[in-house]
């Protein structure tokens, strides 16, 4: 039986991948978890402040998880990670040629970076490998979102935050459900019961998860809404 659902948000949430506007659609699939009485949790690269705020506006009860699982927010700060990437590291990113993310300043612990119109994007690998040889020495990895690279903590990562996030709860791994779209997701699609992605998603995650909607985004993620709720009434 699920109880729990940790959905990312950008590219899942959001009309489709690439896209940051939030679906209706996906709104109101949270709002009908919500009603069946399956908490929804909010798990995303952003910083907390917007992880928090887009929690309390679309309305759903579970713990904000933010900064890639580094940080969780339910009645107080809880800490995933203990440590931020050194100045050496975003000075590297920078000179590549990304850009700082405006959020940074609000971060505890991850460090996002884009990666301009004037970068070939066929690269990230390559930006990955590059800034990974100097962050590996400090105990930090990164990550490509499909929105933002991210340097973060070793023991960061949203498997481990949805872990904790469930944990606070009292929630059993095969009581919980996961969806996302993106590679940074891929950890986390692999903890718990069942997992879906969006239509539009990485073919990373087609690859990890139970369930592919037919529909990409916002709609896909509300497709996975009804499912999972259909599928525990028929039991």
């Amino acid at each position: 039986m699920i109880k729990y659902v940790a959905t990312d948000v950008d590219g899942t949430l959001t009309i489709r991948r690439g896209d940051v506007r939030i679906s209706i659609e996906a709104i109101n699939g949270i709002r009908l978890l919500e009603a069946n009485g399956i908490k929804v949790s909010l798990i995303s690269g952003n910083s907390l402040p917007v992880t928090l705020g887009l929690r309390g506006y679309i309305g759903a009860s579970g713990p904000a998880i933010a900064e890639n699982g580094c940080i969780i927010y339910f009645h107080g700060y809880k800490h995933v990670c203990n440590s931020k990437p050194p100045d050496e590291l975003k000075d590297i990113a920078i000179k590549m040629g990304l850009v700082e993310s405006w959020q940074n300043k609000f971060r505890f612990h991850d460090l996002a970076f884009f990666i301009p119109k004037n970068l070939d994007k066929s690269k990230i690998k390559d930006y990955i490998n590059e800034i990974e040889k100097i962050s590996n020495k400090y105990g930090f990895k990164v990550l490509w979102s499909g929105y933002a690279l991210h340097i973060l903590p070793e023991n960061g990562g949203k498997g481990q935050g949805v872990k904790i996030a469930s944990e606070l709860l009292g929630y059993k791994p095969e009581e919980v459900a996961t969806i996302g779209d993106g590679e940074n997701d891929v950890d986390m699609l692999k903890f718990g019961n069942f997992s879906a992605c969006p239509q539009d998603a990485s073919e990373e995650v087609k690859g990890t998860v139970k369930y592919i909607a037919s529909k990409p985004g916002g709609e896909g993620f509300l497709e996975i809404a009804k499912f999972i709720i259909n599928k525990q009434k028929s039991v």
